[in-house]
């Protein structure tokens, strides 16, 4: 081990991190036992702190790599901490070799999903055992198959949720089934999240006692098929740290030892149940729980962030804990323009709402400008204009004749246009794109169209159900009521992309259509020796995914899938048929009249890659 003063000095070479810490910084890095609350402003080195303060630990303190648990918010964050880690840890060692024992392979980094998920199944659980972790989309699949809510009709109890249900078009009908699936997964998730009582849901009255029904079925559903979703991984996680096998994972054993300290990035994310799992996890006297983060960023709301979990952790420590944190404010900027910094002080505090008790963290203090930007240029500028048009036409010629023009940037990847939406539609991002193009600027932006309307998104649906579905039967398809499919333009709408890159000549497209052609021949004969009376209705031994992993093969889509925003949007439909080939729900069945039919409705497929 080292003392403090040579560890801070070994960091400050280039080889690791290049600078030293401010005191208040220090002071985090420093902190003994107990509870330790940061609050830290936007670039006020907070992911320093909180990797210098483990290395502390380990470099320091000589605390045992596998009785700390450090995590993040999002994979990416997790391996960046990872990566410094290792690079600073390496610095340390080639400067002292006392430390070459170190190892931070039996830390516990990551997401707390992923550890969630890695401990249950490390420690075998029993409630556990075999179970299959759902994705998003196949939690919606499931809730879309095996759930009462899904099939529920009542328009008085959506109407009554109705803020759950997402592009419902007409409030005075009941949502269609997948919209309702999807409304449900929300409501879902926020009751375990959020730690909602049960029976306080039965007792509260008819919508909110029939909604804690379909809870109730859900839940046993999942169970009973050996299924679990990312919020009763967490629910599943906080019952085992109180059973018998979660105790020796607190408290260690022969082959692990104990758990001294849990670090928490982006706090300000946590939901009411992972604040719940943090405190168990750091009860254990002197309840050294590190947590990290600024209420001020708190941007992940609609994923079930709750802000107050950072605003109140004092209470909650002294809930839990009977014990208050240390309190320690990171407020020095080492990232922006000072105008930039004073701009920010005062639009956050400039709305009555922010002002109020309970929404930002107790004896908060402005930011502070430290960093080494200077310039007498406008850091934060208004541009004004009667017309949208103008305006991005304004927007483009600041970029070009200001911010290049005086040499304010280098780079335009230093620019960014943050809109509502970034779809290129007239109202949204569509008279910016122009403008750029216009004058000359390149622009990224993988969200331009709405992912339905891409080229290559359509091409592939469009050889998709050209495979199944050579003779267009989807054309006179009606819905209950005899009325043709909404759907049916949107599927032409393919046809007429695809047709118009096969007659493209600068797009090979020959053995797409070798295989198209050659596959409408095939199927038919496949059906037929389906039809007799032992094999009607039976699964033919043919699924979407393996067709969509066939037709991504050939060009032109070889030739898209090099494209890093093309590949992008085919990525994600071939995960969403993932989805569907493990419920098995995308195997083509014959049927009496020697036709193929796909189990799930195509409306619903829209309505999934829609989103």
């Amino acid at each position: 081990m080292i003392d403090l003063t040579t560890f801070h000095q070994c960091l400050v070479q280039p080889t690791a991190r290049g600078y030293d810490l401010d005191e208040k910084q220090k002071e985090a890095v420093k902190y003994g036992d107990g509870p330790l609350w940061l609050l830290a402003g936007p670039g006020s080195g907070k992911s320093e702190v909180l990797v210098t303060r483990t290395l502390k630990l380990l470099c320091v303190d000589g605390v045992d790599p596998g009785s700390i648990l450090l995590t993040t918010f999002t994979d990416k964050a997790a391996r960046n901490l990872q990566d410094r880690l290792a690079t600073y840890l390496a610095a340390l060692q080639n400067a002292e070799p006392n430390l070459k024992d170190v190892d931070l392979a039996d830390i516990r980094i990551g997401t707390l999903h992923s550890l969630c998920n890695e401990i249950l199944q490390e420690y075998r659980y029993p409630n556990y055992q075999n179970f299959r972790l759902l994705n998003q989309v196949e939690q919606d699949l499931f809730t879309y198959q095996y759930t009462d809510i899904s099939n529920s009709k009542d328009l008085a109890f959506w109407q009554h949720f109705s803020y759950a249900v997402r592009d419902w078009r007409n409030p005075d009908y009941p949502p269609n089934k997948w919209l309702r699936a999807k409304a449900a997964v929300t409501l879902f998730n926020h009751i375990v999240e959020d730690y909602v009582d049960i029976q306080l849901m039965l007792n509260a009255g008819e919508h909110w006692a029939t909604l804690a029904k379909f809870y109730q079925q859900y839940a046993q559903a999942i169970k009973d098929k050996y299924r679990c979703d990312f919020a009763h991984l967490q629910e599943c996680f906080l019952n085992f740290i109180t059973s018998d096998v979660g105790h020796n994972f607190l408290q260690g054993s022969d082959q692990n030892p104990p758990l001294l300290y849990v670090l928490v990035d982006e706090y300000q994310d946590t939901n009411p149940i992972q604040e719940q799992i943090y405190l168990a996890l750091a009860n254990r006297s002197p309840h050294n729980i590190t947590v990290v983060g600024d209420d001020d960023q708190a941007l992940y709301r609609f994923r079930g962030g709750n802000v107050s979990c950072m605003v109140n952790f004092d209470q909650a420590c002294m809930a839990k804990f009977n014990q208050s944190p240390h309190q320690i404010q990171l407020d020095n900027n080492y990232r922006s323009h000072p105008e930039i910094v004073n701009f920010f002080n005062h639009y956050i505090t400039s709305f009555p709402e922010m002002t109020a008790p309970g929404v930002r963290a107790p004896g908060k203090e402005p930011v502070k400008s430290a960093s080494s930007i200077a310039g007498a240029y406008p850091a934060v500028s208004w541009i004004q204009t009667k017309k949208v048009g103008d305006l991005a036409n304004t927007f483009a010629e600041f970029i070009t004749n200001h911010l290049i023009g005086d040499k304010i940037i280098s780079d335009l990847s230093q620019c960014v246009l943050l809109l509502r939406s970034a779809k290129d539609s007239p109202l949204n991002a569509g008279k910016f794109i122009a403008a750029f193009q216009q004058n000359g600027i390149p622009i990224y932006n993988p969200r331009s169209k709405s992912f339905m309307e891409s080229e290559e998104v359509q091409c592939l649906l469009a050889a998709l159900v050209q495979v199944i579905d050579q003779n267009h039967t989807f054309q006179v398809k009606t819905d209950p009521q005899g009325k043709p499919f909404s759907w049916i333009p949107t599927i032409q709408q393919w046809f007429n992309t695809l047709d118009s890159v096969r007659n493209n000549p600068d797009i090979a497209t020959k053995l797409l259509y070798d295989y198209l052609d050659k596959s409408n021949a095939q199927l038919p004969q496949i059906c037929a020796n389906s039809l007799n009376k032992i094999n009607q209705g039976r699964f033919l031994k043919l699924n979407l995914l393996e067709i969509i992993y066939r037709i991504l093969s050939l060009e032109p889509f070889r030739t898209w899938r090099q494209e890093p925003i093309k590949n992008l949007r085919l990525a994600k439909v071939t995960r969403l048929f993932e989805g569907y080939n493990s419920f098995k729900l995308d195997v083509l069945q014959s049927n009496t009249a020697g036709n193929y039919i796909i189990v799930f409705l195509i409306d619903y497929i829209i309505c999934l890659l829609a989103t």
